[in-house]
């Protein structure tokens, strides 16, 4: 098969995904929107919304993955756990980061959550899936903006408080 030909199969694989994956987060996150914090339901909300979104990962490492690719040799992972919390720190040089990221960890740590640009959310279907997944969306002030607007000093440590503050019930 031309290799044009797979690319655009695995494009609409992974549009397709994406879409059937989303359409399945609906339900869940409009309870989620209505219930209240720290409940029950909310908590069971949260479990499916990551099993959803950690499936739709495992669907996209099948296709993604090229068998005739380079072999990747990572180490240390029969340590990790996905019951356990963890803090990625990487050096993020490209949107490819992610995917490498969620191809080498899933099914080794919980569903990755990344600090987010603000803007970020109104990114067609993504967006409020990861709104629903409690993605923590970051608003980066200038210093100029700062100087002249001080209170909003500080607000990106708040948003990360929060985002840690529900990170507490649910292993990320």
């Amino acid at each position: 098969m031309p290799a044009f030909l797979k690319g655009a199969l695995r494009a609409i694989f992974l549009a397709l995904n994406t879409i059937g994956t989303f359409s399945l987060m609906i339900p869940a996150s409009l309870i989620k929107l209505v219930t209240p914090a720290g409940s029950s339901v909310r908590s069971l909300c949260d479990r499916l919304l990551n099993a959803l979104a950690s499936g739709w990962v495992a669907r996209n490492n099948v296709v993604i993955c090229n068998p005739q690719a380079a072999q990747w040799q990572v180490e240390g992972m029969d340590q990790l756990s996905p019951k356990a919390w963890y803090l990625v720190l990487p050096n993020h040089r490209s949107w490819v980061d992610i995917l490498l990221l969620q191809r080498s960890f899933h099914g080794h740590i919980p569903f990755l959550k990344f600090f987010l640009k603000q803007s970020l959310i109104y990114v067609p279907v993504i967006g409020l899936a990861w709104w629903a997944l409690d993605f923590p969306f970051m608003r980066r002030y200038s210093r100029k903006l700062l100087e002249k607007r001080p209170y909003l000093k500080g607000k990106d440590i708040e948003t990360t408080r929060k985002a840690c503050a529900k990170f507490r019930h649910i292993p990320v």
